[in-house]
């Protein structure tokens, strides 16, 4: 009796490891990893370096989680291509408000595709490299935290995103400035009629933008001087309370000093404000462009075509200014960003 109880429990034994054994063997062949391999980039940047800086892959609602190893750029394009697939790149990923970010993409991607972010889309384009990629700047007000850039109204494509597709924005500390301006000023260039005028041409050279990048690198300052005052201060004119921010650059320098291009474009406006004096803008391309505010003359003209460095006006006071500076500007697809980021190299 006992041996037949010792051999059935031997049996049902080796029943329940054999029944284990091959529903992990059928759990194990079930699983159908693809290896794509992804390279690595770096991400330097004027902002703090990321916490645990792993090649995470986040994906979209209808796409596929895909590890990542090593791969060059000429076969990465030939394997999302062939595979189906897009990959992303976002650099840099932590940035202030008031900046910009660069997405570059490869793959299954054409000029119709769009990146939506903070509810907003965005083109994309050839770069001077031949790469699709977009620069997309962070309004000044946008509020401190983590949002996430998709690509909308993709269908069985698979989108990998290099690390996630979180950008951490952070509210940066830019200080506050007070200024006392004339009654005839204020009067005159910060009248009604003369902030209307302002806020038309602002709102004309943000309707239409070049398709494809003129520059590459980093710019260079358009003059020679000392900076006086920083992007996204607060103003307060006359002991009144904070009324705007300073979306700009302030370069002092002496009348008439040259002010050269800070990158290659295309002159897209010479015109006249009575809040920022006479103005030049500059088409870059790729949705971003600047301006040169209270010159004391222009030497361009619209349609021409100017290389890094050339000579495009002079600095002056025209307009709502006290003393001889210049106000340059730098926007992308029409938000105002600061215009020091592009001056660094380790953004390009």
């Amino acid at each position: 009796m006992f041996k037949k109880l010792f051999l059935s429990s031997l049996f049902f034994l080796f029943v329940f490891l054999l029944s284990n054994e091959y529903f992990d063997w059928v759990k194990y062949n079930q699983i159908e990893p693809v290896n794509l391999p992804i390279p690595q980039k770096s991400d330097n940047s004027l902002v703090p370096s990321q916490k645990n800086k792993t090649d995470t892959i986040s994906s979209l609602k209808e796409s596929s989680v895909i590890p990542n190893d090593n791969l060059n750029k000429a076969d990465l394009v030939s394997l999302t291509t062939e595979l189906n697939i897009i990959y992303i790149d976002i650099s840099p990923r932590i940035i202030n408000s008031g900046e910009f970010f660069k997405v570059e993409i490869s793959g299954n991607v054409n000029d119709n595709t769009s990146i939506l972010f903070l509810d907003k889309s965005f083109p994309i384009f050839r770069d001077s490299l031949g790469n699709f990629s977009t620069y997309i700047g962070v309004p000044l007000e946008t509020k401190e935290g983590i949002y996430k850039l998709t690509i909308p109204k993709l269908s069985k494509t698979t989108t990998i995103f290099n690390n996630n597709n979180d950008i951490q924005i952070l509210k940066k500390d830019r200080g506050f400035d007070y200024i006392e301006l004339s009654h005839e000023v204020l009067s005159t260039s910060f009248s009604e009629n003369a902030v209307k005028r302002d806020a038309e041409i602002r709102s004309e050279t943000s309707l239409v933008f070049s398709v494809g990048q003129y520059w590459s690198g980093s710019f260079d300052f358009p003059c020679l001087g000392s900076i006086t005052t920083m992007f996204g201060v607060g103003r307060s004119y006359n002991k009144q309370p904070i009324s705007s921010f300073h979306l700009g650059l302030d370069i002092g320098a002496d009348q008439y000093t040259k002010v050269f291009a800070p990158a290659k474009g295309i002159i897209k406006r010479v015109d006249f404000s009575p809040l920022r004096g006479m103005l030049i803008y500059l088409d870059h391309g790729a949705g971003v462009q600047s301006s040169f505010a209270h010159l004391s003359s222009t030497l361009v003209s619209a349609g021409e075509i100017v290389e890094k460095g050339d000579l495009i006006g002079l600095v002056g006071i025209s307009g709502a200014s006290t003393g001889p500076h210049l106000h340059w500007e730098v926007s992308v697809w029409g938000v105002l960003t600061d215009p020091l980021a592009w001056t660094q190299d380790s953004l390009f």
